[in-house]
């Protein structure tokens, strides 16, 4: 009875940790996985992977990292994984552009679409870089330390620095093809 007991207590504990966990990050996990796939569905099934990841994962959590390193060391190991498979998938069968949205009625409609275009001439940016550039660009946007990106990706501070230098510079580029009709 005890033991039974015990277990029901740490099946709760590991539950609320989790909830806790999910509901803190979820707007971040939601950008990041914008960042590796476009497709709103595909987005949706990315999180949902992620979250089932960061369950079976929770009762190893060891705390020899940050909480936030360790969910996004998961979070991109699983993005970049799904992403493999997604490009597999997509090499057997073309998937057309995702339609553009229409404006909502009001005074800043036209602001509102040009914000919605510079962002994801951003996203599709950052989906061009290859998976660490990608990785680090979507944890620096995120927030996190050159330390703590270092802690994720293994990749060391300084050499954290210098691929954001030259990313930005990729991403500029990216986006001013794109602008001038070259990068579609």
């Amino acid at each position: 009875m005890a033991d039974n007991a015990r277990q029901e207590s740490k099946d709760a504990s590991l539950r609320a940790t989790f909830l806790r966990i999910y509901e803190q990050y979820a707007p971040a996990l939601q950008r990041l996985a914008g960042a590796y796939v476009w497709a709103r569905e595909d987005r949706e099934d990315l999180v949902q992977e992620i979250a089932t990841a960061l369950w079976r994962a929770l009762p190893s959590y060891r705390a020899e990292a940050s909480e936030r390193t360790w969910l996004y060391r998961i979070a991109h190991n699983v993005a970049i994984t799904a992403t493999l498979k997604q490009r597999t998938r997509e090499q057997r069968e073309a998937a057309p552009d995702p339609p553009i949205d229409a404006p909502s009625a009001g005074v800043s409609a036209e602001q509102d679409l040009l914000a919605e275009e510079k962002r994801r001439m951003l996203f599709a940016a950052i989906r061009g870089l290859g998976a660490v550039d990608r990785q680090i660009t979507v944890l620096h946007l995120e927030g996190l330390s050159g330390a703590e990106i270092e802690a994720v990706t293994g990749i060391a501070e300084g050499a954290v620095a210098t691929r954001l230098t030259r990313i930005r510079e990729k991403l500029r580029q990216a986006i001013r093809a794109r602008e001038a009709g070259d990068g579609r």
